[in-house]
C-alpha cells in the first residue's frame, strides 16, 4: 500500500500519487521542501535547492532569471508577504536522465501583503538535477506563471 503525503513527511503536499516510485517521492520531497523553506523565510536554506546555473522565467520578471536575481527578489519578497496556507500538487514528472527531471505542477497560495489577502495560483514547470554531494535535487531551469484564477482577483 502507498504512503500518504502526511506519512511521507511532506508538508506543503496533501496527495501525491499512488504509482510514484522512490525515486519519483525523493524528487517530489525536495519539491516539497523548496517551497517549506520559502514560505517559512528561510530565504538562505531556500537558495541551496536552487542550483548555481539556475536559468528560468518568473511570471514577475519581464526577462530571464538567474541565481542572484532569485535571491534579491525571493528575499524581498519573504519581507512583504506571508503565506496563509499553500497547497502543492503535482501534474506530470519525467526523468530525462538518471539525475535529471522535468515536473509540471500547481501551487495554490493565499498571501497576505500590505495590500490584503489573495488566492493565488502558479503554474510551474521546472528542470530539477540531483546534486550527490548536498543529497538533494536542485532547480537548474524554471518557468513560472500566474493562472486566470489569479488575475481575475
Amino acid at each position: 500500500m502507498a504512503k500518504t503525503a502526511e506519512e511521507l513527511g511532506l508538508k506543503r503536499t496533501s496527495w501525491v500519487p499512488e504509482h510514484w516510485t522512490e525515486k519519483e517521492i525523493d524528487v517530489w520531497k525536495s519539491v516539497d521542501t523548496h517551497w517549506d523553506l520559502l514560505i517559512n523565510k528561510k530565504v538562505d536554506e531556500f537558495i541551496k535547492y536552487i542550483h548555481p546555473d539556475m536559468i528560468g522565467f518568473g511570471h514577475e520578471a519581464p526577462t530571464p532569471v538567474d541565481h542572484p536575481w532569485l535571491y534579491k527578489w525571493v528575499g524581498f519578497w519573504t519581507k512583504t508577504t506571508n503565506i496563509a496556507i499553500a497547497e502543492i500538487r503535482p501534474i506530470q514528472m519525467k526523468f530525462h536522465a538518471p539525475d535529471l527531471v522535468i515536473l509540471q505542477y500547481i501551487i495554490y497560495t493565499v498571501e497576505v501583503n500590505t495590500e490584503g489577502g489573495k488566492r493565488v495560483v502558479r503554474r510551474y514547470t521546472m528542470t530539477w538535477k540531483k546534486n550527490p554531494q548536498m543529497g538533494i535535487w536542485q532547480v537548474i531551469g524554471s518557468h513560472n506563471n500566474l493562472m486566470d484564477e489569479t488575475l481575475k482577483g
